[in-house]
């Protein structure tokens, strides 16, 4: 796995200690990091499901300065997430962000919440949204659909004999996406259940977001929403192991908490 680019955030005392010729296990608060020292983000929701399943790896995973929490989780990067780069506008001007916030993420998909001229004009939506973020002194976190292709009259859209997959490699919307960001993640999790297509589709954009930004953090998302077992995870996560930075761990409106507790629980010691 190549260096991780993430220390310039991280505190000293974060990063591996060496002793003589000899490194140390990463620790942060007295346990390891997860494994090949990854970035995790994950909402707080989905970082309380898992740790009341097993507390020690929600904070393997999940207590350390270089994870994300949405709505912040003790030693994590606390941050926020947005649909819409106008309501992130308007939160800013009006003061409405936690004090707290370090990092912030945009999420502009095909669906209610991002507005259709956002949808329809993406790139320039992550644009204003990213300008506006450092601005204000944020780290900025970028997390486009795939399904924004699809989106009519949209800049750059579907052709009849393409997959969304290509297409939205084609339209290169990662790659705008991480020209202006810290960390872009792939919105591959609807392909995880096969992990050869899913691992095509985060392979191929993972090197399109190092093109654009070669200090960009590049992350593959993992849901329960599409897995059946975790196994269907370990699976996904093993067949980009090595290729992304690490993962965005989404438990949606508390499906199957389960399937990522023993998911995380088998890749801890990886």
């Amino acid at each position: 796995m190549r260096p991780r680019r993430w220390v310039r955030w991280a505190a000293p005392l974060a990063l591996a200690l060496v002793v003589g010729a000899v490194t140390l296990p990463f620790t942060v608060h007295g346990h390891p990091g997860p494994p090949d020292d990854q970035t995790w983000i994950a909402t707080l929701g989905t970082i309380r499901l898992i740790a009341e399943q097993n507390e020690d790896v929600a904070s393997r995973f999940f207590d350390h300065s270089t994870s994300f929490a949405l709505g912040g989780w003790r030693g994590a990067v606390p941050a926020q997430a947005w649909a819409s780069e106008a309501q992130f506008e308007a939160d800013l001007a009006s003061g409405a962000i936690p004090e707290r916030v370090r990092a912030v993420m945009y999420d502009p998909e095909a669906w209610k919440h991002t507005p259709p001229a956002e949808q329809a004009a993406p790139v320039a939506a992550m644009e204003a949204f990213a300008a506006a973020a450092r601005r204000a002194g944020y780290q900025v976190i970028t997390t486009p659909h795939p399904n924004l292709v699809d989106v009519p009259g949209g800049t750059c859209v579907r052709r009849a004999e393409e997959s969304v997959p290509d297409a939205f490699l084609r339209c290169g919307i990662v790659g705008a996406a991480a020209r202006v960001s810290d960390v872009v993640e792939i919105q591959a999790q609807w392909l995880e259940a096969d992990p050869a297509v899913y691992a095509e589709l985060v392979r191929q954009a993972v090197d399109q977001a190092r093109e654009a930004n070669s200090a960009v953090i590049v992350l593959a998302g993992l849901s329960t929403r599409f897995a059946a077992t975790s196994q269907t995870l370990v699976d996904a996560w093993n067949a980009v192991r090595g290729v992304a930075d690490g993962h965005y761990m989404a438990v949606p409106e508390g499906i199957r908490p389960d399937i990522a507790g023993s998911f995380l629980e088998q890749i801890a010691n990886n």
